[in-house]
């Protein structure tokens, strides 16, 4: 099952995708706040963090939150 991964308070760019051992680049630079990670997926992102705080990221399908696909980034100054 996909999941579309979510970031609050900040955005990303999606630098990487593999996928059964092939590296995909995005054919542009684009800020988001969420993106879709296919099955068996690795999605490499960079984060811009412009304020210090606590930044949850989870999984939007709420069944999967809700079984432990989410987190917390203590972003320092």
């Amino acid at each position: 099952m996909d999941h579309p991964f979510h970031v609050h308070g900040t955005q990303f760019q999606v630098i990487e995708r593999v996928r059964d051992g092939k590296v995909a680049k995005p054919a542009y630079l684009a800020w988001k706040d969420t993106v879709n990670v296919a099955r068996g997926e690795t999605v490499r992102l960079v984060i811009r963090q412009e304020q210090p705080g606590a930044r949850m990221y989870h999984c939007h399908i709420l069944e999967h939150e809700q079984l432990g696909m989410m987190g917390i980034v203590d972003v320092r100054a």
